[in-house]
């Protein structure tokens, strides 16, 4: 079960005004879920369903806002690396 909305994901992506890309927007927030909790290496479902920590909600967030606005691996003269605030967003609930 997803963590936040497609309402709240297309009002972060400043996709609130059309449905084009709703499928799209579900998708990659689908990966981000399951990057955030393999990058910190717990269940998050099965451990706190429906009550992640707001640091893992917004890690989420903010992946999904940067794979939408980066749809390429590669993008001249821009910058498509995860943004490293996820990563420290998810540093205080990873499983060491």
């Amino acid at each position: 079960m997803s963590q936040i909305t497609l309402e709240e994901i297309k009002a972060h992506c400043q996709a609130d005004d059309f449905t084009d890309d709703d499928d799209l927007l579900a998708d990659l927030q689908g990966v981000a879920e399951e990057y955030v909790q393999k990058h910190i290496r717990r269940d998050l479902e099965a451990e706190l369903p429906g009550a992640w920590p707001p640091g893992c909600v917004h890690a989420v967030k903010l992946l999904v806002a940067h794979w939408y606005a980066n749809r390429a691996a590669v993008a001249v003269g821009a910058n498509s690396e995860v943004p490293m605030g996820v990563r420290d967003l998810l540093a205080p609930h990873r499983d060491l």
